[in-house]
């Protein structure tokens, strides 16, 4: 590549000295050369120069001239990659120049409609402006007819032919990317979906060269319609996930590649509990940011990503009591100041972000009460801006629920615990049964509903809050073993705290299960510590307790057993490294008699406790 970039310098300075036509050739053969090379490097500087040279070829080509067109076209398509408010603004009106002189019934017309939609497309991705979708919608569906009958008029030059057939199949493309773009959101329309599919196939009919677009476009409408897919699909789908070069839908690459990204992140995270997915994304993403000259097309969509990254992390090591948690949220708190500092795109998923450091970090004893009201706030303006995608939109009202239930705990508002109550109901309503989100949604409100149960105390409540714990924890088991985990344990801790022996033990032995599953699931010793510090707190003795106190003593030995089997079985992998040799036999017998001795502490002390229970 760079040995085409420098026959194209070369050329460029030999035309020089000859005529325009020469020079603006010259230029577009190194404007090419250089894009060629921006697409496999991401280099700033080459998709700077490409530009510079499309730039020079335009000034140089007549108004009028067919060539200019072209010329047009090709630098619309590297400004709107480049991306930037004032390359949008330019972009657009050199195509609505040309435009002018040009009857709407004219092939090449259309051809710039389409590319005006092309431009519009990003736009709408980043700020979700409906007048952005509109147009670049309206132009597109006034141009296919167009290019459609130029596709279908017998022509001399099979070129030609062969040229507007691929406007036309790039046309349909175009629409789609758009239609996919809108889906799930405020702009969607019912018929989307059958409207996406049919375009597809029609473009890849008419251009067999469109297959590969028309696959990225499938594959991504299936990531971005996740709330019908399994987290493990959804997954699947963006493994390996990769964007042709030569997409027509300049300015969306890197949209689509960081939102396939995102899911299989999640994915990996919330279908297998492989917490390693975190710091693998982490580390992707860091190291992009910070690669030397590399081309970043929207810089704080991309901090906000990490910052969202950082935030699930530090939650996630929050609940298992990881020192570094903290850290991590501060980092998240961090990176999202810089977005609100920068005043670009991406201010509301900052904002989200900082909300939910906010919420992680609170505690009904502190002294910073005046959070609460804050992360309200920060949640309520970040729901009500048109930026935010429809995906993370419900996810922030979840938080804004639980935001609402704490603050209306510490108000003593039973009002405001209601409000959020039904905020997650309504979430959970919206997704359809069977689903992960649906799963997960319920998961939440069988929360808000044991929080609502503390706040009135009746018996009535406490059993509502039950019932949608029960329902939740079947509906999420085989979907996520993260979420399936913690909704079992938080059914089970309110139920221990209220005495409801029963709920207890049902809920500690589908934890106790989970646990065992979520260990295994871990791909390093450091992430299956971690997920075993959640059960730190004498889970499985608490199962074995609730489960004898009901007089399931069977399952009870299996609840008891089953937690002692896998923390053990980490014990002996931890502290018996290195210790396999023949001499070291009579250390591994001393640790084995010494958690034979723990085993038999804990049966007495369980007994002791039935004792004084059944006095």
């Amino acid at each position: 590549m760079d040995t085409a970039v420098q026959v194209a310098q070369d050329r460029l300075s030999a035309a020089g000295r000859r005529s325009a036509a020469n020079q603006v050739a010259a230029l577009m053969a190194l404007c090419e050369a250089l894009q060629s090379r921006f697409l496999c490097r991401r280099t700033a500087d080459d998709l700077d120069l490409s530009i510079e040279a499309a730039a020079g070829a335009l000034k140089l080509v007549p108004r009028g001239r067919p060539e200019r067109r072209v010329v047009t076209l090709r630098l619309a398509g590297l400004l709107a990659t480049r991306g930037r408010p004032e390359d949008v603004e330019v972009a657009l009106g050199n195509l609505r120049r040309e435009q002018r002189s040009l009857r709407p019934d004219n092939p090449e017309h259309a051809v710039l409609d389409t590319m005006t939609a092309a431009v519009l497309t990003p736009q709408y991705q980043r700020y979700r402006r409906a007048e952005d979708l509109a147009e670049a919608v309206d132009r597109i569906e006034r141009a296919l007819p167009v290019i459609d009958r130029a596709s279908a008029a017998a022509r001399r030059d099979p070129r030609l032919t062969e040229a507007y057939a691929a406007a036309a199949s790039i046309a349909r493309s175009a629409l789609a990317a758009l239609l996919v773009s809108r889906a799930g959101g405020d702009h969607a329309d019912t018929g989307d979906d059958e409207r996406i599919h049919r375009l597809i196939e029609q473009a890849r009919r008419i251009s067999p060269d469109i297959a590969p677009v028309g696959d990225m476009l499938m594959r991504t409408h299936s990531l971005k319609s996740f709330e019908g897919n399994s987290a493990e699909e959804a997954a699947r789908l963006a493994a390996g996930f990769e964007l042709g070069d030569a997409l027509p839908f300049p300015g969306t690459n890197d949209a689509l590649a960081s939102a396939a990204r995102g899911v299989q992140a999640g994915g990996r995270y919330g279908s297998s509990g492989d917490l390693r997915s975190l710091d693998d994304a982490i580390q992707d993403f860091e190291a992009e940011m910070d690669a030397p000259g590399r081309f970043e097309s929207d810089r704080p969509s991309q901090l906000a990503s990490l910052a969202m990254l950082y935030q699930i992390r530090s939650r996630t090591k929050g609940i298992s009591g990881d020192p570094s948690a903290p850290a991590d949220r501060a980092q998240a708190e961090m990176l999202a100041n810089q977005v609100l500092g920068l005043g670009a795109g991406s201010q509301d998923e900052a904002r989200v972000v900082l909300a939910n450091c906010k919420l992680d970090g609170y505690r009904p004893d502190g002294p910073d009460q005046h959070v609460l009201d804050e992360v309200v706030t920060l949640l309520r303006r970040a729901i009500s801006g048109q930026a935010m995608a429809p995906q993370l939109r419900r996810a922030t009202r979840s938080s804004l629920a639980e935001a609402l239930i704490a603050k209306g705990f510490r108000d003593v508002d039973l009002a405001a615990v209601d409000e959020g109550v039904e905020l997650f109901r309504m979430i959970r309503d919206r997704y359809t049964p069977g689903t992960l989100p649906h799963a997960l949604a319920g998961c939440r409100l069988a929360v808000g509903l044991h929080m609502r149960a503390e706040a009135t105390g009746e018996t009535e409540d406490q059993l509502a809050a039950a019932a949608e714990s029960r329902r939740a924890v079947a509906e999420i088991s085989g979907k996520s073993l993260i979420w399936a985990y913690d909704a079992a344990v938080q059914w089970a801790d309110f139920s221990w705290g209220r005495e409801r022996m029963a709920d207890a033990g049902e809920a500690y032995l589908i934890a106790v299960d989970v646990l065992n599953r979520l260990v295994r699931a871990q791909l390093t010793r450091a992430m299956s510590e971690l997920v075993l510090a959640r059960a730190s707190h004498g889970m499985p003795a608490r199962a074995a307790y609730a489960l004898t106190r009901r007089g399931r003593l069977t399952e009870a030995v299996e609840a008891l057993e089953g937690g002692r089997a896998v923390l053990l079985s980490a014990a002996l992998e931890r502290d018996l490294v290195g210790l396999t040799a023949p001499e070291h036999a009579p250390v591994r017998e001393r640790y084995l008699r010494a958690v034979e001795r723990l085993r038999s502490l804990q049966d007495q002390a369980i007994q002791e406790q039935l004792a004084v229970e059944g006095a």
